[in-house]
């Protein structure tokens, strides 16, 4: 097996880094865009949209670290051959639940329009297929991340969101308005889906020469422990617009909001670079019995820093950006942007020490802190909403009591390891 090297992290680090600058680059070309086609209520009922996709995918949170995991580990102990029988093994697990999810999210679906002041129902049910798809999708793209190929890896985000502005600007231009635009996100779901399962194909069609025997006790383990790791970290990317568009007394409220966000979130979306390699070297560190706390250091010095720096000089130059690139309907966004980075820099901290104790399987603290965080945060945003940025410092205050919490309690725990492989 391959002896970890000094400074691998930040190679791996630098490579997926480059390729999601530019994939975050059509991210902030697919807002623009959609931020200028339509008025300032339909934007802000795409971003919820969008949003209510990726808490609602719990599961496919849950299956990404799954497989990014499990794929490491075989990778570290000299078992390649096993990543295949793994990878259809969880092919099969992951369509029933993406049946099962659509099918409950369609039972609620009038309930959730409902919640978030969205009127057509049917907006609901087509964001239910992209879950479902979301649901799929990891079962070949996490298992590139876990064997770290992560150019492959990489791509497919810069893909996907290439495809969704490619189909959106035509489907919105002929009128389609928000179902055009859900009508592209299920398309370019459906084509990265293959684009990964391509690159993919070499494990997951390779020959079985050992029989893989999982134990299912530790997969139920992991599987509750990822489980509460994957909600408060969809929560924490997502919650925001949904907090905002249940509570806020105009609809174009989120409209503004989430073009203030394009500019005060580049700091979490740089930071979040590193994320991609944490996971999968933690896991292989810990397969092998290591001590992993020095990943964790680097990656908060690393991620926190940037998060920080950039979060400061959003506020600088992100005021004149908003008017440039969204018009004169969303100068009201200037105000969040500081509110948004107290918002953004404890998220980006709690992302990486998600990424970092997943592997781990260590949930028993951060599920009760984050729970707990959240509870506060929903409490005190029920009674005092009277501004959008009022919410974010509620948000982001609650959350910096949260990472406080957890960063005390590694430092003083003992560190435990065991192979679970």
């Amino acid at each position: 097996m391959k002896k970890f090297k000094l400074g691998e992290f930040e190679r791996n680090s630098a490579i997926v880094f480059a390729i999601s600058m530019l994939a975050n680059v059509v991210t902030y070309l697919y807002q623009i865009v959609m931020g200028n086609l339509l008025s300032p209520a339909d934007y802000g009922t795409i971003n919820t949209l969008l949003s209510l996709s990726i808490v609602i995918g719990v599961p496919s949170g849950i299956i990404s670290t799954l497989v990014a995991t499990y794929t490491a580990k075989y990778q570290a102990v000299g078992k390649p051959e096993l990543i295949g029988g793994f990878m259809h093994k969880m092919l099969r697990a992951s369509v029933l639940l993406a049946c099962v999810v659509f099918a409950a999210g369609a039972a609620l679906s009038s309930i959730i329009a409902n919640v978030l002041q969205i009127e057509e129902t049917r907006y609901i049910l087509a964001t239910m297929v992209v879950v479902a798809f979301s649901c799929v999708a990891p079962v070949f793209s996490c298992t590139l991340q876990g064997v770290k190929r992560f150019v492959p890896y990489s791509i497919n985000g810069v893909l996907n969101i290439a495809i969704r502005l490619l189909l959106s600007i035509p489907f919105v231009r002929m009128g389609f308005g928000i179902g055009g635009n859900l009508a592209a996100v299920i398309l370019a779901a459906f084509a990265t889906a293959a684009f990964c399962f391509w690159c993919a194909r070499d494990l997951f069609f390779a020959p079985k020469i050992e029989q893989l025997h999982l134990d299912r006790t530790e997969i139920r383990r992991y599987f509750v422990s990822t489980f509460w790791f994957q909600l408060f970290l969809l929560l924490m990317a997502n919650g925001d617009v949904l907090l905002i568009k249940t509570f806020a007394a105009d609809p174009a409220e989120v409209g503004i909001y989430s073009s203030g966000s394009v500019i005060g979130k580049i700091s979490l979306y740089l930071a979040n670079a590193i994320v991609p390699v944490l996971l999968p070297m933690v896991a292989e560190r810990q397969s092998t019995g290591h001590d992993t706390r020095q990943l964790l250091k680097r990656a908060m010095l690393w991620g926190g820093g940037v998060a920080m720096l950039c979060a400061v000089g959003m506020n600088v130059v992100g005021r004149p950006m908003i008017g440039l690139l969204f018009g004169e309907r969303y100068l009201a966004a200037i105000d969040l942007l500081l509110p948004i980075s107290f918002y953004v820099v404890p998220v980006a901290c709690l992302t990486i020490l998600i990424n970092y104790l997943m592997p781990l399987g260590r949930s028993g603290f951060f599920a009760v802190s984050m729970a707990a965080g959240y509870l506060l945060i929903f409490v005190l945003v029920s009674r005092f909403h009277h501004s959008v940025a009022q919410m974010l410092y509620i948000m982001g205050g609650g959350l910096l009591l949260v990472l406080a919490a957890n960063l005390i309690y590694i430092a003083l725990a003992p560190q435990k390891e065991k192979a679970t492989v």
